[in-house]
């Protein structure tokens, strides 16, 4: 008889039996040779504990490379005995994937699918965790596995997601040959406590759990449940029970369960159908996410819905047009403001709210820096006034020095200019020579050389000014800034676009070439100036989510 086989033939004989006294019961799903994915590798070895929680009166089920009928076979038998538990043990050991709300364990013949379609392949962790929670204190959750990391199809990664343990679970995670060590030495072993156990190997204990918590109080008899005379289902009705369900799984509907509970109410399947119509249509999130998942965004959809959140000071940790962790939190925070649901996943109706929302935010930020604009240009022309505008060299360093990207820096630089060429004209060859030496090199050292060698040279003032402008160049903020801005990855398209816009806010960038140079340097810090922004000079994602911010809107119409 083939293992598939036997196990069927258990459950079979579980379903016959009639009542029995409560007892501690487990089951063990140990995978490693996967047919279609990496191999975890040890990861049957904790079906090996089987011998040792039944010689201490636990009922086991164990399944050891357990295809979809395998586990399906196994959960079956092992979904009856929770009826009559007074302690819960599950493990699962091998390949886990997630999505944003669920986290299922795959059989050994899984392959990369939908969301739409794993429900029925694989075991969501919800359904064993509403199990445990039927025994609240004396319920124990092990997973096993290792750190493998991957996409395995839209919407879901190869790993454990948030597990979200309800009140009285235990949690236990580790490698398999780690929990198989532990499930034989700690919750094999009456009276061992878990949290002890946990100490004594690199063991993870998250939810339930208490100082003198144990699994196993005492030994406990074995039991053996003889057939139950009442109990009259013959094993055609058992076959055609096992039919309805496959169909009803086939379906993947709530309907499809409702179905099988109403033409099988005493059925074997009927508290794992319960399980996954909550799963379909009693989770706001899974609901949430195939509504999301029916509008198809693009991957420029997402980075417009990014851009809008980050635009509302939603940060969503990059506008990439992937949403993972960051963007979901984002949401989930937006939702919350707009008392939505606070799902993480975007109808419709909201996506066209937050780009409504984001328009009116662009608009403001735009008369925001409007007059912030006429503000400082007033200041502007006023010191210009007082300083520059009388065109002596003191006057022009004054003014560039409080404004060196203002309106008249320009005018200011050229006639500074005119006064080194005049300065030129009159200073002695030797000097001249320094000069155009320091000039050459450009650097903080070489005008200091000049300084040293000529202390009332004709360019003193103009090396002094040289000095703090690399100075400012070379500070900290401002590397940090450059690196930011190289972090974007920004296309020559993208920089002609931004470089269109400063040149369209009047800004001066130069020529549109998508090149960043001085001139447009200064419009970037003319533009952050405008906006109340740090005046580097450089691109990060808020100020091009802000620059560009009316060029993204509508994203449905």
């Amino acid at each position: 008889m083939t293992r598939r086989a036997r196990l069927l033939a258990t459950a079979m004989m579980v379903g016959l039996t009639g009542p029995v006294a409560a007892d501690p019961i487990a089951l063990l799903i140990g995978n490693e040779d996967y047919e279609r994915l990496s191999d975890v590798r040890r990861g049957d070895e904790v079906t090996g504990t089987e011998d040792s929680l039944s010689d201490a009166g636990v009922r086991v089920v164990a399944a050891a490379e357990a295809d979809l009928g395998d586990m399906q076979a196994a959960l079956s038998e092992f979904g009856q005995m929770t009826r009559d538990a007074d302690a819960m043990l599950i493990v699962l050991s091998g390949r886990f994937v997630h999505s944003e709300v669920e986290t299922y364990f795959l059989p050994v013949d899984a392959e990369p699918q939908s969301l739409v379609t794993l429900p029925a392949n694989a075991l969501p962790l919800s359904t064993v965790l509403a199990w445990l929670q039927s025994v609240p204190g004396k319920a124990v959750l092990a997973i096993a596995g290792d750190n493998t990391r991957g996409d395995f199809g839209p919407f879901l990664e190869i790993g454990l997601g948030d597990i979200e343990v309800p009140q009285g679970v235990t949690l236990v995670r580790a490698g398999p040959r780690t929990m198989a060590r532990f499930i034989s030495a700690t919750l094999a072993e009456p009276g061992a406590s878990i949290e002890q156990g946990a100490q004594s190997g690199d063991v993870r204990i998250n939810g339930f759990i208490a100082a003198d918590q144990v699994f196993l109080s005492e030994a406990a008899p074995a039991i053996v449940s003889p057939p139950d005379p009442s109990d009259d289902a013959s094993d055609e009705d058992r076959l055609r029970d096992r039919l309805a369900w496959r169909r009803a799984e086939q379906d993947n509907t709530s309907d499809a369960y409702r179905g099988y509970i109403q033409a099988y109410p005493n059925g074997d399947f009927v508290d794992m159908a319960r399980n996954r119509i909550a799963s379909l249509n009693e989770s706001p999130e899974a609901r949430a996410e195939r509504i999301e998942q029916s509008l198809d965004l693009t991957r420029d959809q997402r980075r417009e819905i990014q851009r809008d959140l980050s635009l509302l000071d939603y940060n969503t940790r990059g506008i990439d047009g992937i949403f993972g962790r960051g963007t979901r939190a984002a949401v989930r925070a937006w939702q919350g403001d707009q008392d939505f649901d606070q799902t993480g996943f975007l109808s419709r109706e909201q996506i066209e709210r937050l780009d409504d929302q984001a328009a009116l935010r662009a608009q403001e930020l735009e008369e925001e820096a409007e007059r912030r604009r006429l503000q400082l240009q007033a200041q502007d022309d006023a010191y210009w006034d007082e300083t520059g505008a009388f065109g002596d060299e003191a006057g022009l360093r004054a003014y560039l020095e409080r404004y060196p990207d203002g309106l008249h820096a320009e005018d200011a630089q050229a006639a500074l200019e005119e006064i080194e060429q005049r300065k030129r004209d009159r200073a002695g060859a030797r000097d001249r020579t320094l000069w155009d030496q320091a000039r050459s090199i450009d650097s903080e050292a070489a005008y200091r050389e000049y300084l040293d060698r000529s202390p009332d040279g004709a360019f003193r003032d103009e090396a002094r000014a040289r000095i703090a402008a690399l100075r400012a160049e070379a500070s900290g903020a401002n590397s940090a800034a450059a690196r930011e801005e190289q972090a974007l990855n920004l296309s020559p398209t993208t920089a002609r676009v931004i470089e269109g816009r400063l040149d369209a806010l009047g800004l001066n960038p130069g020529r549109v070439d998508g090149v960043f140079d001085n001139d447009t340097r200064r419009a970037i810090r003319r533009y952050q100036q405008s906006r109340n922004l740090p005046e580097t000079g450089y691109l990060n994602e808020n100020v091009v989510v802000q620059l560009l911010a009316d060029s993204v809107r509508s994203i449905f119409r």
